[in-house]
C-alpha cells in the first residue's frame, strides 16, 4: 500500500489542499451547493417554518447531519423570505441553563427592540418563558432561531456548577413554555430545536400540549444514494472519478455516517493525488481505511479495546463487528436475531443467537465499556461513530474482506 507523503509540485500541492476543503469530516456543511440528499426532511421544515405557530424539532442519531441540515435549511429560508428576517443557530453545552440559552440567542440576533445585543444578553437568571415571548414580540423582523445539541442541556438547573437557578424548573421545561407562548400568541419566530430522540420524549413529557405545534422530524442516517450524490458533488469539485464499486465501498464502510464519507474520501482522494492520479482507485481506498482507523478519536479507540480485549480466547471481536454489519432501523437499534447472519458469514458456519446472547449482554455492562446500549429487545451502539470503525477495524484484520463487504452493502440495500 503507498503510504502518504508531502505533495512534489505546485500543482499537486493545490490540488491536494483543496481536497481538505472539499471534504470535512469536522465540520457541518455550511454550503446550499454541497448539500446532499434529504428531501424529505427539508420539505418538513420548510413547511413548519411556512405556518405560524408552528416550530421544529430535529432529531436522530449523533452524527447523521443534523447540523448541517439546520445551515441548509436556514440559507434557503433566508432567500424565500419576504421581508427582513433575522436568523440564529446557536449550540448548547453541558452548563447551559433556560437564561444562558437565550444571552447566546440574543447575542446572535443583534438588535432586539432596538436594545444593543449587550443589553438584551443581560437577562436575569428567572427569566421567564413569558418574558422571552414579549421580547421577541417588539422585534419587527421575522426571526429564526436554530438551538443545537439540545441534548447536552443540564436536565435539571440546581446540577449546574454554576448554581443558576431558573425560575420554574428543567431548561427544557421551560423551552418547552416557551414553545407553547410563541405558538399561542402567533409570535413571527420559528425555533428549530436540534437534539437526539431522547430530547423529543424529554420535551414532550414536559408539555404535552406543545404537540400539536411542534412538527417532530426525524434524521435517519444517509441512505447510500445521498452519500453518493455527496461523492459525486464533491468529487466533481476536484475533478476526480471513482468507480461505482468504489463509491459502494465508502458509502458502506460509513454507515449512513456523511462524516466518515467525508473522512474516507479525503484520505482516498489525497493518496490518489499523490500518485498523479484523477481516478480513485482500491489502493487509494485502502490507505483511507488504514488512516481512518489510526487517525480515530481515542476515546473510540480505547472503548473498542475495553470492549473486545481478553485474556483469553474469545469471540468479542467477532460479535461486536457482526453488530455493526447488522441491518438497524431508523433510532439504529437491531434484535439479537438480526445478528445471526453476519456472525455466521464472520466464523463461516450457522451461528445462533445463544452461541452469543452472553456477548451482547456484556457489551451493555460497565465492564466492557458498555459499547452497546438496549431498549426493550433491541440493541444499539452507544457511540454510532464507533460502528464504522468496528467495520474497517475488522476489514484491517481480516476479519472480513471486500467481497463480503459488498454481499453485506448489497443485502442492506435490498
Amino acid at each position: 500500500m503507498t503510504q502518504g507523503g508531502i505533495p512534489s509540485s505546485p500543482e499537486q500541492m493545490q490540488r491536494y489542499f483543496k481536497a481538505a476543503q472539499v471534504f470535512t469530516p469536522s465540520s457541518p456543511v455550511d454550503s446550499q451547493e454541497l448539500f446532499a440528499g434529504r428531501p424529505e426532511q427539508i420539505t418538513q421544515v420548510l413547511n413548519a417554518v411556512a405556518q405560524k405557530g408552528q416550530h421544529v424539532i430535529l432529531y436522530g442519531e449523533r452524527g447523521v447531519g443534523k447540523t448541517s441540515l439546520a445551515n441548509y435549511i436556514l440559507q434557503i429560508i433566508e432567500k424565500m423570505v419576504v421581508g427582513e428576517l433575522t436568523s440564529a443557530i446557536i449550540n448548547c453545552d453541558g452548563v447551559d441553563q433556560f437564561f444562558t440559552i437565550w444571552q447566546k440567542v440574543f447575542r446572535e440576533l443583534g438588535n432586539i427592540s432596538n436594545q444593543p445585543s449587550s443589553e438584551a444578553e443581560l437577562l436575569p437568571e428567572d427569566v421567564t418563558p413569558e418574558h422571552i415571548r414579549y421580547i421577541l414580540q417588539q422585534q419587527s423582523n421575522r426571526s429564526i432561531i436554530v438551538i443545537d445539541e439540545l441534548d447536552r442541556v443540564s436536565a435539571h438547573s440546581e446540577n449546574s456548577e454554576y448554581n443558576f437557578v431558573a425560575s420554574a424548573g428543567s431548561a427544557t421545561e421551560l423551552l418547552a413554555d416557551t414553545i407553547k407562548t410563541l405558538s399561542d400568541h402567533s409570535i413571527e419566530t420559528t425555533i428549530i430545536l436540534v437534539g437526539v430522540a431522547d430530547s423529543v420524549d424529554e420535551l414532550i413529557n414536559e408539555h404535552a400540549s406543545i404537540e400539536r405545534s411542534l412538527v417532530q422530524v426525524q434524521m435517519p442516517r444517509m441512505s447510500p444514494s445521498e452519500l453518493y450524490e455527496l461523492l459525486d458533488k464533491r468529487l466533481k469539485l476536484l475533478e476526480m472519478d471513482i468507480q461505482s464499486e468504489f463509491k459502494e465501498q465508502i458509502a458502506f464502510l460509513s454507515q449512513g455516517l456523511p462524516s466518515y464519507t467525508h473522512l474516507l474520501a479525503l484520505h482516498a482522494s489525497q493518496h490518489a493525488i499523490m500518485r498523479n492520479s484523477k481516478n480513485i482507485e482500491q489502493n487509494d481506498l485502502g490507505y483511507a481505511i488504514s488512516q481512518a482507523i489510526q487517525k480515530a478519536f481515542q476515546s473510540i479507540v480505547n472503548s473498542y479495546y475495553q470492549a473486545t480485549s481478553s485474556s483469553r480466547e474469545t469471540i468479542y471481536a467477532e460479535v461486536l463487528l457482526a453488530c455493526a454489519l447488522t441491518s438497524k432501523d431508523n433510532l439504529g437499534y437491531f434484535a439479537a436475531r438480526d445478528v445471526e447472519k453476519p456472525m455466521s458469514a464472520i466464523m463461516k458456519r450457522p451461528y445462533k443467537t445463544t452461541g452469543f446472547s452472553r456477548n451482547l449482554k456484556d457489551f451493555c455492562d460497565d465492564k466492557r465499556g458498555a459499547v452497546l446500549q438496549k431498549r426493550g429487545r433491541r440493541f444499539g451502539f452507544v457511540n454510532p461513530m464507533m460502528q464504522p470503525y468496528v467495520i474497517m477495524h475488522g476489514l484491517a484484520n481480516e476479519l472480513i474482506d471486500f467481497k463480503m463487504l459488498k454481499e453485506s452493502s448489497r443485502a442492506l440495500e435490498s
